[in-house]
């Protein structure tokens, strides 16, 4: 068997194009990343291939492929279907969906839909978060068991279940599939709105750098589970323009070893 996933998350580079990911991952010693998609800017044919051969060429795995959000009706987007196939071309273990839907009967539909076009090469993972129409863990949950599809998950991301007042879930549950990992200030649990999505984006930090529980943070490094490091730091865009250098700074301060 393989060791888990530690991968650097897209977030961590929203400066770079999707198949530079890969190549500034590998430099700073990462062997796994996630992917950005976003067929209104930076996604199309081209993007994919070039995608395909800076894996292929640096030898990276992904983790994931991101975001795709449930809206609208119940049939997937031209966008989630890109997504979608993008994913499974490039041999991502894991799709990550945020829900933004108004309708909660449709999203479950949606998100089924979803899992019928991944079939059993990917998995289809609900993030949940203060910033979407799915807020806790147990919300979670609900929706998950009420799409009943072998491939839907659950992604886990750290400073979401800190937000929710969620105790921290078995890893061992089959429903997760990766977690998303960050250090991050208490702060932000009190946060709503426009200022929870701010310190999501902008705020986290490395590993033993803020106020995140250490007992959660080390019982995420012992486990059997891949892990993204969603490390989405103004600070650190700042201190680092250079993405590999930042990408570097991140492997070397939150290197998995030094919190087991």
């Amino acid at each position: 068997m393989s060791d888990p996933y530690w991968a650097l998350a897209a977030g961590c580079v929203p400066d770079a194009l999707p198949w530079d990911i890969p190549r500034i991952a590998h430099a700073a010693g990462f062997s796994s990343c996630g992917m950005w998609i976003d067929t209104k800017t930076t996604w199309d044919q081209y993007s994919l291939a070039k995608t395909k051969r800076s894996l292929r060429e640096t030898g990276m795995q992904l983790i994931d492929v991101e975001a795709l959000w449930l809206a609208g009706g119940v049939e997937p987007t031209d966008s989630h279907k890109i997504a979608i196939e993008a994913g499974l071309e490039l041999g991502a273990k894991n799709v990550l969906v945020v829900s933004a839907h108004d309708e909660h009967d449709a999203s479950i539909e949606q998100f089924h839909a979803l899992c019928a076009l991944a079939g059993d090469d990917i998995r289809v993972n609900l993030e949940f978060g203060e910033f979407t129409q799915i807020r806790s863990l147990p919300a979670a949950r609900e929706f998950i068991r009420t799409v009943d599809h072998k491939a839907a998950g659950i992604l886990v991301d750290l400073m979401h279940l800190n937000r929710a007042g969620d105790a921290f879930p078995d890893l061992n549950d089959q429903v997760f599939s990766y977690v998303q990992v960050c250090d991050f200030w208490q702060s932000s649990k009190k946060m709503a709105g426009d200022a929870y999505i701010e310190a999501a984006v902008d705020w986290r930090c490395n590993l033993g750098e803020g106020e995140a529980n250490r007992l959660d943070i080390k019982t995420v490094c012992r486990a059997d589970v891949d892990v993204s490091l969603e490390i989405r730091s103004k600070a650190l865009r700042e201190k680092f323009p250079d993405p590999v250098a930042r990408a570097r700074q991140i492997w070397t301060t939150c290197h998995r070893n030094a919190f087991l």
